[in-house]
């Protein structure tokens, strides 16, 4: 049976098909987080992938782990309170990858940081991607993230 999150941003919606063989500890605590409300926001140094936050207590061990993704990728990145310039909280959240040009920056040291790869979008997600893109130039917009099986 395939598990999926299904992200909803201002409308546009993508499902990622999370790997629980490959990242089973990221993938099971996310799986038991949602039902999850954030605003989804463009990660500008890092390419073109845009993120959402979940409690910055949200602690995952590094698996699977890549800096480098894929169109498609989604991967979990955590930062330690004051890790990221201008930010005194902790960071938990979920990175996904719309388009080619990507790699995961600690905003303010602009190096590389690993994420945990547990999943992919999967299916028809152009509207999904021109969305995301457009975070940008608009500013953060709401995602509703949810779960399906199938």
């Amino acid at each position: 049976m395939a598990r999926y999150m299904i992200l909803d941003l201002a409308g546009a919606v993508a499902r990622v098909r999370m790997d629980f063989e490959n990242a089973p500890v990221t993938c099971r605590t996310i799986w038991d987080l949602l039902p999850h409300e954030a605003s989804g926001g463009h990660a500008v140094q890092s390419g073109t992938n845009c993120a959402f936050h979940f409690d910055p207590s949200v602690l995952i061990p590094e698996e699977n782990t890549s800096w480098h993704l894929l169109k498609g990728d989604v991967v979990f990145i955590h930062y330690d309170p004051r890790e990221r310039y201008a930010n005194p909280r902790g960071v938990s959240e979920v990175v996904w990858a719309y388009d080619r040009f990507n790699v995961t920056r600690s905003p303010g040291k602009i190096h590389e940081v690993v994420g945990n790869w547990f999943g992919r979008l999967d299916g028809d997600w152009n509207d999904f991607a021109r969305m995301s893109a457009r975070l940008a130039r608009e500013g953060k917009k709401p995602i509703r993230v949810t779960t399906a099986e199938d």
